[in-house]
């Protein structure tokens, strides 16, 4: 027989011991970063509930002067069929363009987490959800399909 030396014997053991654990750790894929959804919804929340979806009544403008009374004999309507068009254009509040800015930088992939969860007849294939919060502000979210298991 053979006689091994104390520090050989205490090399081979330790090798031993040691190669098991580096073999069982094979190296991971670095999978790229999640993005922080919670923060980002939270976020969005505060901005929009600070906008009214109640829009009050535009103010009435005060009524006319009275015109002066006519004499008499001399009462004569002239019109020329001329309109005045009032157009309403929307225009835009602090706390909407805070909503409408903060709902564009939610990552598409918050969303389509979410949204996972609605019904397997939205699930299919390439799903486009659309957040409207007036006139001028909307903005669609792009999701693929997903269906997870029971």
């Amino acid at each position: 027989m053979v006689k091994l030396g104390i520090p050989t014997l205490f090399l081979f053991t330790i090798f031993l011991v040691a190669l098991p654990k580096t073999l069982s750790q094979l190296p991971r894929s670095i999978s790229p970063p999640r993005p922080l959804c919670a923060t980002q919804f939270a976020l969005v929340n505060y901005a929009c509930a600070r906008v009214s979806f109640f829009p009050l009544p535009p103010r009435t403008p005060p009524p006319p002067p009275p015109s002066p009374p006519s004499p008499e004999g001399q009462k004569h309507e002239h019109r020329h069929g001329h309109r005045h068009r009032h157009r309403h254009v929307p225009h835009e509040t602090p706390d909407l363009h805070n909503c409408c800015r903060w709902l564009k930088e939610v990552d598409h992939e918050c969303v389509c987490e979410v949204l996972v969860h609605l019904p397997v007849f939205l699930s299919r294939p390439n799903h486009d959800y659309t957040v409207i919060v007036d006139e001028t502000c909307s903005h669609t979210f792009t999701c693929g399909g997903r269906i997870i298991g029971p």
